[in-house]
């Protein structure tokens, strides 16, 4: 089956829960999607949707259920403090998951030589004014391995691999293999 972000999302807006919950949050919007998946990309749990309030600064999640949609509890934004939270656009998206699926298997051993790849997750988001999917693994050596591709271009947009535990020892380690 193919997924569709749009398709799921009029299916949220037609769901009884999500509109009771709107009435009072009017001022908040679409931030993401967001899923676990493996390294190759069988979906490992539901789909979250998050939806951005303008008026607290916090990010409520719709999780997608056999039977309809489950709503969590609003929660802090996971961000810098000067980064913005944009509105995803979806009328904008034109890759879908099965192409970003497609790009990451095929580069992988290119992008991230020797690196044997765990679980990680999927993100759809509109970050930095760049609507984008953005794809983290962990690798077994702990590393992780981030794909960004663009959701309008269906092209791979950075990729960059970062010691988990050269990371938590020393802060000023970056990225590494930037593109």
């Amino acid at each position: 089956m193919v997924f569709s972000p749009s398709d799921l999302f009029k299916e949220l807006k037609n769901d009884e829960l999500f509109k009771e919950w709107k009435v009072h949050h009017s001022k908040s919007y679409l931030s993401h999607f967001f899923c676990p998946i493996s390294p190759d990309f069988i979906l490992l749990g539901p789909w979250d949707l998050g939806f951005y309030d303008l008026q607290d600064g916090k990010i409520t999640v719709f999780t997608h259920l056999q039977t309809g949609f489950e709503i969590k509890p609003a929660d802090d934004v996971f961000k810098r403090e000067e980064a913005k939270v944009e509105e995803l656009q979806l009328n904008k998206v034109k890759t879908a998951f099965e192409q970003v699926d497609k790009m990451f298997q095929d580069n992988k051993s290119e992008l991230f030589p020797k690196e044997i790849f765990g679980n990680g997750f999927i993100i759809l988001q509109n970050f930095e004014n760049k609507l984008m999917w953005n794809v983290t693994f962990i690798t077994k050596t702990l590393k992780f391995a981030n794909l960004k591709v663009s959701a309008i271009e269906n092209k791979i947009i950075d990729h960059t691999l970062i010691n988990f535990v050269e990371k938590q020892f020393n802060p000023k380690v970056k990225e590494k293999n930037s593109k």
